[in-house]
């Protein structure tokens, strides 16, 4: 029988770096399998840190984290190395790292779903080029593929759209949705207020939690100013709102 409780659960959370003061603290949520999440906040708002405790590569200070299941990251790929000799079929097989013994070495089994991973994102046949020569949407792709190897309850984005053609991010957002549509929770920091709009629940961080809720409920001004403070214009277009650069 399927577990019912949230695949992701916190109360009172506050989190910090070693020997540093908390960067995020008050925070409370809960993620249920199929929901995907935005997470909106200023840069140093504690986006990358609440990630980080998902992850658990920190431990709150105060307050309670439960995450059950496995956990796959999506990380930007302007943070990647693009001058390693590794081929796109390569980077999804970093993802049997963990499902065994650290010595082991992928097998011809572990070839045959990475290969079948890279189909459902539309890249079998790039499977052979080098990562560094796709394209910022196709590595972005190649990184869910590993995701969906490592067989993650929870997928977590790291601003995923940066940089990306309005062609690349649709077919992201159409992979975001596939994997909701499979069960798994989705988690997506961004910057883009309008975005998450077609999303199923919003968590705004400065520091803390400012709000959690269904987009259309949560984003209010009051909220979104709470949220980045001068940062946030008003649209000529009325009543919406863009993050300014930098935020």
């Amino acid at each position: 029988m399927l577990d019912q409780r949230p695949l992701i659960e916190a109360r009172g959370m506050a989190v910090g770096y070693r020997g540093g003061p908390l960067v995020l603290e008050d925070v409370t949520l809960a993620v249920a399998r199929g929901q995907r999440v935005g997470i909106l906040g200023p840069n140093g708002g504690g986006k990358t840190t609440l990630m980080r405790a998902v992850l658990g590569e920190l431990a709150p200070r105060r307050g309670v984290l439960s995450v059950r299941g496995r956990c796959g990251t999506v990380p930007q790929t302007e943070r990647s190395r693009l001058d390693y000799p590794v081929s796109a079929l390569d980077v999804v097989l970093m993802g049997v790292i963990g499902r065994g013994p650290w010595w082991r070495r992928p097998g011809r089994a572990d070839r045959g779903e990475a290969l079948a991973v890279l189909e459902r994102v539309s890249l079998a046949e790039h499977a052979r080029v080098t990562f560094g020569e796709l394209s910022g949407g196709q590595r972005q792709r190649v990184l869910v593929a590993r995701a969906l190897l490592q067989d993650a309850d929870v997928v977590l984005f790291d601003e995923p759209f940066t940089g990306m053609d309005a062609p690349s991010a649709a077919r992201l957002m159409g992979l975001i949705d596939l994997l909701a549509t499979e069960g798994r929770a989705v988690l997506v920091a961004t910057h883009d207020v309008g975005q998450t709009l077609a999303w199923d629940a919003v968590l705004c961080l400065n520091g803390r939690r400012v709000a959690f809720g269904p987009p259309a409920d949560t984003l209010t001004e009051d909220v979104l100013r709470a949220t980045y403070g001068h940062a946030l214009v008003r649209l000529p277009s009325g009543g919406t709102f863009a993050v300014a650069a930098h935020a």
